[in-house]
C-alpha cells in the first residue's frame, strides 16, 4: 500500500533528523556556538516532517488501520512545539530531558511504521484494524 510506503518514508526521514538535532544540539553545548543556527533550523525540518506524518495519518486512520498512525504523529507535533518553545526561552535543562523523551518517541513511532502490515486483499475494516 502507497500510505504504508510513504509513512514508513516520513517516519525515517524524522528519525535521522531528529538524531541529527540531537547531535547538533550536543555540538552547541559542547561549545561549538556556529552549530546553534543548524540546531534550530534543523528543529523547523524535524517539526514539518511530524506535521507530515500527521497528515500522512489522516487517511490511514480513516481506512480502518490503527489510531496510533494519527494520534502519535499528533502527539510528536506537540511535543516538538513545547520543545522549540523551551529552546528559544533558554531552558536548556529541560530542553534536553524533553527533547531526549522526544528522540525516544520518534524512535517508536519509526519501529512502528515499519511494524505495520498492508492489508490482505479482500480484508474488511474489521480486520484490517487489528493488524
Amino acid at each position: 500500500m502507497a500510505q504504508i510506503r510513504q509513512l514508513r518514508i516520513v517516519a525515517t526521514l524524522l528519525f535521522a533528523f531528529a538524531v541529527a538535532q540531537a547531535g547538533l544540539g550536543s555540538g552547541y553545548l559542547d561549545g561549538s556556538h556556529v552549530l546553534l543556527v543548524a540546531h534550530a533550523t534543523n528543529a523547523f525540518a524535524v517539526l514539518v516532517l511530524a506535521v507530515i506524518g500527521a497528515v500522512l495519518g489522516v487517511p490511514l486512520r480513516r481506512a480502518g488501520r490503527p489510531g496510533w498512525t494519527l494520534f502519535f504523529p499528533l502527539g510528536i507535533v506537540v511535543a516538538i512545539a513545547l520543545q522549540m518553545t523551551l529552546g528559544f526561552a533558554g531552558i536548556k535543562g529541560l530542553h534536553v530531558f524533553f527533547g531526549v523523551l522526544i528522540l525516544c518517541s520518534i524512535t517508536a513511532y519509526c519501529s512502528y511504521s515499519w511494524r505495520l502490515r498492508a492489508p490482505e486483499a479482500g480484508a474488511t475494516a474489521a480486520t484490517r484494524a487489528s493488524a
